[in-house]
């Protein structure tokens, strides 16, 4: 008998060593905090890759850096198009920019610092809200822990335009926590904190559109409440009232013509992409096959599928499951995972960037609270911990390895082209970078690579005629130059260079026309405002050059 109580004190001791040291009072948010910076630290010093961070935040420094612009943020497309192809409407992300340009101007570690503080509270935010779904502490705490150093979440922190999802995340869970405080305690404080965090959801990224069908599952589903009482009926509303506010706003800033999405080419969409499910399933299960431009031609779907029968094999196999949570954990993966299937043109290569995963995989946490390590955890041994946690520290060191590739513009580029040969982007954007350090040899063979690939690639035939114009093949640019115009018309810098081009061939007046054409797709280009303050005070047209000189200037140029 005395055996057994030092067996029962012995687990006991190894059970407050645990308690003590990771889930006292706000331990678990500290542990998250410190684990998440270190695992994410060295990206603070990481530059620019050139895949939209340089068009989202260097080519609008002039407009980000005005604090006077926040509201405009909101009538505003966040690439600043004007023409039909503009479809990101995305608020948040842009004033989010906004704040760190004002700390930071081009130096990208403010925005590096930005995007890891969301991450780690967002990580802190997983933990609470498996607490508010009464879950155990010590299995939240966990969830917590993996969220924060999983490898497939790397890219939402790594490349600075991810930070687009991890925000949505920020702002989708804690309007989910506040809405379960509602439900619980009845409060109006609640109330008003939920509508609040959906309405900065919303204009962050329109799968927010989906917060209210996951919490009226979670209400009818897993709580099996009634979803039609006084108190749901102020929720109601004020969820309709933020749609229509969210839908007046963007049909202003799209007003110069958006992608239209009918219903056939969305079913085509979902339907064609639908694998994209099991490739992001496997990369949550075995983070080995990561890439910065994934597509489905250059990538393997075996892991998905053997991550699929893992999860279904644990699921018969758990003796105690409740079937309503995990309906509710696969819809909450499956659901919001493919808005991001539905592109707008079906003939170009689709991409299934990593980054896309980061809210949805939520669903996949709450199917594992559902198994057998439930039952592990809460009767939890210390072995059991210490292959937890020593997991942690295997997923944190490979983040940390492989947040590498977002280091700067040309490993990022080699990744892609890489891991994703048959992507024209992957090689037009690698022969870009080699075009900027001036090895125009490999620059071109990139870009050629990217031509047979997709003769209609946009803007390859720009970056070629930049070749042809560094060479002094003037004709040939020219040609590239014009077909790139017949294929993208409203491209700003084919307008451009082809001025540029005709400038130094001494035919003034047609560079003139061309980079009055530059401003008419792309009011805010900074090269043509300059160009043509010089090319007026050369012909001594003093009012024209002033204007020109004080738009450039407004929008950051140096003369």
């Amino acid at each position: 008998m005395s055996k057994k109580k030092d067996r029962n004190k012995k687990v006991d001791q190894e059970k407050n060593w645990f308690e003590k040291t990771f889930l006292e009072g706000k331990k678990p948010y500290l542990w998250i905090v410190i684990v998440g910076f270190i695992v994410y630290f060295r990206t603070l010093f990481f530059n620019w890759v050139y895949f939209d961070d340089h068009v989202l935040i260097l080519d609008n420094l002039f407009f980000l850096k005005n604090p006077g612009n926040i509201f405009k943020a909101f009538t505003m497309e966040v690439f600043h198009i004007l023409h039909a192809s503009a479809s990101y409407y995305r608020p948040m992300l842009t004033i989010s920019y906004m704040i760190d340009s004002w700390f930071s101007g081009p130096n990208p570690f403010f925005y590096h610092f930005t995007s890891i503080v969301v991450h780690i509270i967002t990580s802190c935010l997983v933990y609470l809200m498996f607490i508010k779904m009464d879950y155990k502490k010590e299995l939240s705490f966990f969830f917590g822990l993996f969220f924060a150093v999983h490898p497939v979440l790397s890219q939402a922190i790594g490349w600075i335009p991810g930070r687009n999802d991890s925000l949505l995340a920020l702002f989708f869970i804690a309007s989910f926590i506040f809405f379960l405080d509602y439900f619980k305690a009845k409060k109006n404080k609640y109330l008003y904190l939920h509508l609040t965090f959906y309405a900065l959801s919303m204009f962050t990224k329109e799968s927010a559109l989906l917060l209210p069908f996951m919490i009226i599952l979670y209400t009818g589903l897993v709580k099996r409440e009634k979803l039609f009482t006084n108190d749901l009926y102020k929720v109601y509303v004020g969820w309709g009232s933020i749609v229509v506010a969210w839908f007046f706003l963007r049909s202003i800033a799209l007003s110069g013509g958006s992608v239209q999405y009918t219903p056939e080419h969305i079913l085509g969409s979902l339907w064609k992409n639908s694998p994209a499910i099991l490739l992001y399933l496997g990369k949550v299960f075995f983070p080995i096959n990561l890439s910065v431009l994934p597509t489905l031609q250059d990538s393997t779907l075996i892991y998905g599928v053997v991550a699929l029968i893992i999860l279904i094999v644990l699921i018969l196999l758990s003796r105690e499951k409740r079937l309503n949570y995990l309906i509710f954990g696969v819809i909450w993966f499956v659901f919001l995972l493919i808005p991001s299937f539905i592109r707008p043109n079906s003939g170009y290569v689709a991409d299934f960037i990593e980054h896309r995963v980061y809210l949805p995989v939520i669903g996949l946490m709450i199917i594992f609270a559902e198994v057998s390590i439930r039952d592990k955890i809460k009767h939890s041994k210390d072995t059991l911990r210490y292959i937890l946690l020593s997991l942690v520290v295997i997923l944190g060191v490979y983040t940390i390895n492989h947040s590498g590739v977002f280091k700067d513009r040309m490993i990022f580029w080699q990744n892609a082209v890489e891991n994703s040969p048959q992507h024209p982007l992957a090689h037009k954007n690698l022969g870009a970078m080699f075009y900027l350090d001036g090895d125009l040899e490999n620059a071109e063979k990139y870009f050629l690579n990217s031509v047979e690939l997709n003769p209609q690639e946009n803007m390859i035939h720009n970056n070629i005629g930049l070749i042809y114009m560094n060479k002094g093949e003037d004709e040939k640019a020219v040609e590239m130059y014009k077909k790139e115009l017949e294929i993208n018309p409203g491209y700003d810098n084919a307008f451009f260079n082809w001025g540029l081009l005709e400038y130094n061939r001494d035919n003034k007046e047609l560079a003139e026309e061309l980079w009055l054409k530059t401003l008419e797709t792309n009011p805010d280009h900074v090269g043509a405002y300059t160009n043509l303050a010089i090319y007026y005070y050369e012909i001594e047209d003093e009012i024209k050059s002033n204007y020109f000189y004080n738009e450039a200037v407004k929008r950051g140029a140096k003369f």
